[in-house]
């Protein structure tokens, strides 16, 4: 008896990728919600927020043709680079040691003006990630919404900064009060929108031209006739 043949997993598209991305970026943003509101808050949370966020903008910008040799290419891994360190640096030294001097620094300097320009790299990445996202294919709104929600979170993710920056002393229950985070839920769910959308579509699609069996006896019986 013949074995059964093995299922066959398919690449998944650009689409759902970015659907699964910012639906990460919003359950690691309630999940950071609730972690505050139990206690003083952990770095789990962000880290799922930041890989959200990260796997968003690598496929905005490595999606469709691009040359490997060209100058656009060497930018966008520059900057991708640079986020990188900015977005999962601090996570890996609060873990590796967390009440080291060189943690200290950080802290410190995370409080200071030029922290700000830090993340210049993270609005840039996001901004140039999407226009070349949006400039693969004709426009419409769910488009334009997957590549809008990470714009807003990487702007939000500054304002958040310097809001806390402005507020040192001001402690709430729950984050879902603060307007950067409120911002940052909102771009995820922008591009959550946008992204489930255009999947959804994209598998209907795919569903509706694929050939069934019947199909195909049925058109070699009418092609007989």
């Amino acid at each position: 008896m013949a074995a059964p043949p093995a299922r066959k997993f398919r690449e998944p598209k650009p689409i759902e990728l970015l659907a699964f991305a910012y639906a990460l970026g919003v359950a690691g943003t309630l999940w950071d919600w609730r972690e505050h509101l139990l206690g003083p808050g952990t770095q789990p949370p962000h880290l799922v927020i930041d890989l959200g966020g990260l796997l968003v903008i690598s496929t905005l910008a490595f999606s469709g043709k691009i040359d490997l040799r060209s100058r656009t290419f060497i930018a966008l891994y520059v900057l991708l680079v640079l986020v990188v360190l900015v977005a999962i640096g601090p996570f890996v030294l609060m873990m590796a040691a967390p009440k080291s001097a060189l943690m200290a620094s950080l802290m410190r300097s995370m409080m200071s003006n030029g922290a700000l320009l830090v993340y210049v790299p993270l609005v840039l990445l996001a901004s140039w990630s999407g226009w070349r996202w949006l400039s693969q294919d004709r426009l419409n709104w769910w488009r334009l919404a997957a590549a809008f929600g990470i714009v807003v979170v990487a702007i939000a993710t500054v304002w958040d900064l310097y809001w806390h920056q402005t507020h040192p002393m001001e402690l709430r229950s729950s984050m879902a009060g603060l307007p950067p985070h409120q911002a940052i839920l909102a771009g995820f769910l922008i591009g959550v929108v946008g992204a489930g959308w255009g999947a959804v579509t994209s598998i209907n699609r795919a569903g509706f031209r694929a050939p069934t069996g019947g199909g195909a006896i049925e058109d070699r019986a009418s092609r007989s006739k």
